[in-house]
Parts: structure tokens; sequence; C-alpha cells
């Protein structure tokens, strides 16, 4: 847990057990995945309201109900959304949009999250796991959620259409798979250090992979697309050389998706977005239609989850997790309590 302001000030703590209140549930923790921003809060990079559990990628099995919460019981596999906390009444909350509500309160940063042997969230954040999928695959529901939003519900790729994914993390490795179940085609472009990714990305089914230290990512995806440019490029970086390898690898009239977070102010050459009439689609999490269909993902085996999974390490085993994630040795680190 987070237990203070400042840079690190995380550590492994006894607290009592959680008790789920009316309208709540109890998991208990299968497993939990180490994302960037668990990364971003041990360095005091991403907000936080210490004291508070971190994690909120995970999977888990219902343990106990609160009063008054009906359709669920205990024994069920399940996952849950992040927003545990939000109004319920403006105008993101009842389109589905719950990430953008100004009173949201999400696990693992802004209430107690997954990197402990329970949790508890509201019982209308559950969403049971499909017969078949494995609880260490469901734990990448989260990250998948993302990828979903940003393919399917923000850009809606068509079949056919030419995709560039700049960044082989996680949630570039999950845009890219959702990207080809959605019938595009897709270049996936990283660094010299991603190797393993940038072959994992092949083996995925990407028609080409770019390694930028060695090839210039913009001729390549000229070259890819016999000069057009890509239909669609998402970055998912979040580093200003990818923005700027997308801005000029897309076509005109293109679409860029903005997926990664750059964490600071970046210059770029906005002007191509007039000249060329690119149009730049930010997308931020995941919305409340994105769990169904990244659990249905998983369910008809279209998104190899289990090829993502580097390391499954004991929760008393986090620091080596999170130095591994940091150091970017690992893909996804899973922490079973």
């Amino acid at each position: 847990m987070k237990t203070q302001p400042g840079a690190g000030h995380v550590e492994l703590r006894d607290v009592p057990e959680p008790q789920p209140g009316p309208g709540q549930v109890r998991i208990a923790v299968a497993a939990a995945g180490i994302c960037g921003t668990d990364i971003h809060i041990l360095r005091d990079e991403f907000p936080s309201r210490p004291p508070v559990t971190l994690g909120h990628e995970f999977s888990g099995r219902i343990d106990r109900l609160g009063s008054g919460v009906a359709g669920l019981a205990a024994g069920t596999p399940v996952v849950a959304l992040t927003a545990a906390v939000r109004c319920g009444r403006c105008r993101y909350c009842l389109t589905g949009n719950v990430l953008m509500c100004e009173q949201r309160l999400s696990i693992g940063h802004g209430v107690d999250g997954a990197f402990a042997r329970y949790i508890v969230v509201p019982a209308d954040m559950v969403r049971p796991v499909p017969e078949g999928v494995d609880l260490r695959h469901a734990a990448l529901a989260e990250p998948l959620a993302v990828a979903v939003h940003a393919v399917a519900e923000r850009s809606r790729i068509a079949a056919g259409d030419t995709v560039l994914v700049s960044g082989v993390g996680p949630i570039g490795l999950l845009v890219l798979q959702v990207a080809l179940a959605q019938g595009g085609r897709a270049l996936v472009v990283g660094t010299a250090r991603d190797g393993r990714r940038l072959d994992l990305a092949r083996r995925l089914g990407a028609e080409a992979i770019v390694n930028v230290d060695a090839e210039d990512p913009v001729a390549a995806a000229r070259e890819w697309t016999a000069g057009a440019g890509v239909d669609v490029a998402f970055e998912c970086a979040g580093a200003p050389r990818s923005l700027d390898a997308c801005l000029r690898a897309v076509r005109r009239i293109g679409t860029l998706v903005q997926v990664g977070l750059m964490g600071r102010r970046i210059e770029c050459d906005y002007e191509q977005v007039a000249m060329r009439e690119i149009l730049v689609i930010g997308t931020y999490g995941s919305s409340m239609m994105s769990w169904p269909r990244a659990l249905a993902l998983l369910a008809q085996g279209r998104v190899q989850a289990a090829a993502l999974i580097s390391d499954v390490l004991p929760l008393t085993a986090w620091e080596e997790g999170f130095r591994k994630t940091a150091a970017q040795e690992s893909i996804k680190v899973l922490l079973e309590p």
C-alpha cells in the first residue's frame, strides 16, 4: 500500500480484513496485474489518496455479499470495473463513461485496491468471468477493456484498415489484438530494447514490425501501405518521438488515436493535423460497455492473454514485480496473494 504522499512510501502491511457494506461485495483476489500506473504512484507521478492499497487490474471469486445484493453468489469468478465512487447522475455516468465523472474515485489509488487478499467493491461494478476463462487471464480484463475502448469504441476500425501501433507494452499488444479482431491489418513499432515484445507482436498477428532504432518507422509505414500512409495510428508509448512518427505515418484524412499518457507538456508538429485533415481522438480507460466486449474476446479466444503474462509472483515479492515492470524486463507481472 501507499502509506503517505511522496516518492516511495509503498510497503506490504497487515491491515484488518475489509467487510462489505450494503450494496457491496467482498472478492477474494486470485491474481492482480502490476500496471504502469502503479509504478507512477510509487514514484509520486500519479495522484493517489494514501494510505491506500494499490492494484486495479484483478480477478477473483466473490467471498461475501453485503446486505441488499441480489443476482450474485459466493464463489462466482468475477472481475470489477475500477470506478468505485461516482455520482451516478452526471452525463458521463448516465452514458456509461464513468471514468469521466468529476467525482470518480478508482480502486488502487482513490480507494483500496487489489494488491491484497480481499477487496470490497460496489456490486454493480462486478462482472462474472465467462466459463472457461482462466482467472489469471481474466486479471487482464481491465487493460483489455482499455484497448477495446480505444479500438472498438473511440476509433471504430473497419475491416481491412491499415493500422499502426506505436508502443509494445501490454496496452499496445492488446490494442494490436483488438485491432486484428476488428478486421484491421497491423504494423507494430517499438525500440531496440523491445525485441522480445516485437517478436511477440509478430506471433500475435502483426504483418510487420519495426525497430525504430534501426529503421525509420514512417518510411516503413509508407512502404507497407504503398505510399499512402496508415488509416489509423495508435500512439501507445506515451512518448513525443512516438507521437511524431504517428503524425507523419498516418494518411491524409486519417485518424490518430492517443492512448499513451505523456505525463508532461510536449511539442509536436500539430500543424499536420490541419494541413492533412488528421482526425485526432483521445481515449482514456474504458466505458461500462468495454467490459462485456473484453470478456467476450477472452472467452472466444480472440485475445491471447496468456502470451502477455511473463511473470507470476506471490504478493510478498511485490518489490521484484515492481522492479521488473519498471525496468521493462517483463510484459505483464501478476501478483497472487
